[in-house]
């Protein structure tokens, strides 16, 4: 047999083989699809414990510490695709909050933005960072924000996307829906009920692997009761200040970045806070959604990176 012959045969092999691991071992091929983004975002995972509490990191890269909170009902690994563009760059930490992804889950924690602004504080010191940029998306951002305005002094810059907390904004899609009784489009209902989540979220949805989507949706739905309990504690802030009030003449350079047609939270948030922050700039990305970074992480990274470039 020729030698080409054997390589063409051992392709097909191989191929054959992560068919068949893909859509027979969805569990398997969900963690090989996980791994292969992470590595190739220069990331690895890590966990530590602080206090009574196990929480785990996604880390990689040299430079200067950048790090970034997920939103609610997320996890550690919304940053991954955008990281791969800055671990060349910025040593990037992307832990999972408590009561999220792999850290622990605790029904009868304290799950509030300050509360979780305080864990923050625990896990940095735990890791030993003393200075860093920091970012959030949506709840990440509301607890980034109070977190800048508590420690200002462990906080090179702020990168807030699309974050929660802002009362003077206009309401968004998602409150007028909650107003009116609508049940909550960040809480899965169904497994099916994903495919209405992402669609809220995102303008055009990026691509995510069978495997991957249907254990998302699935991790979605046996988080709901907890998921639950958080989104009511969080949403639990001072009617007159909210985040506006907490960044209030902060002067920790800050980039506010926000999707046009963010449906989840007004984009009109953006230009409260510039008003209150008098080193502060906004991004608004026209045709984009509330997770930026997923949904455009190329050009989203542009905008940060140069952003970052000007604190030097």
């Amino acid at each position: 047999m020729k030698k080409r012959h054997i390589v063409l045969i051992a392709a097909l092999t191989a191929l054959v083989a992560v068919i068949v691991i893909y859509y027979a071992f969805p569990d398997v091929a969900f963690k090989l699809l996980l791994k292969a983004e992470r590595i190739s975002a220069g990331l690895k995972q890590q966990s530590i414990e602080v206090g009574d509490l196990h929480i785990e990191y996604l880390e990689g890269g040299q430079g200067d510490v950048v790090l970034l909170l997920h939103g609610f009902g997320a996890n550690k690994d919304n940053w991954t695709r955008i990281s791969k563009h800055f671990t060349p760059h910025y040593r990037v930490i992307a832990p999972d909050l408590p009561g999220f992804g792999g850290s622990s889950r605790q029904p009868g924690a304290n799950y509030t933005i300050a509360a979780q602004a305080d864990r923050i504080h625990a896990f940095v010191r735990a890791i030993g960072v003393k200075r860093f940029h920091l970012g959030g998306s949506s709840m990440g951002g509301n607890i980034a924000g109070v977190y800048a305005a508590r420690h200002p002094e462990n906080v090179i810059s702020l990168w807030l996307v699309a974050p929660g907390g802002v009362v003077s904004a206009e309401p968004s899609e998602m409150g007028k829906e909650l107003n009116e009784g609508k049940p909550n489009p960040l809480v899965v209902n169904s497994v099916e009920d994903y495919d209405r989540l992402l669609d809220f979220v995102f303008v055009k949805r990026p691509f995510i692997p069978g495997p991957m989507l249907k254990k998302l949706a699935e991790e979605a739905l046996k988080n709901r009761p907890l998921n639950q309990k958080i989104f009511r504690q969080i949403n639990v802030v001072p009617v007159k200040s909210g985040l506006e009030g907490a960044l209030n003449s902060s002067v920790v350079p800050t980039l506010i970045l926000w999707g046009a047609d963010d449906r989840v939270l007004h984009v009109s948030g953006a230009a409260v806070l510039e008003s209150v922050m008098p080193k502060a700039q906004v991004a608004i990305m026209k045709g984009v959604g509330h997770l930026p970074m997923i949904e455009k992480p190329a050009e989203t990274a542009e905008i940060y990176i140069r952003f970052l470039r000007q604190k030097k």
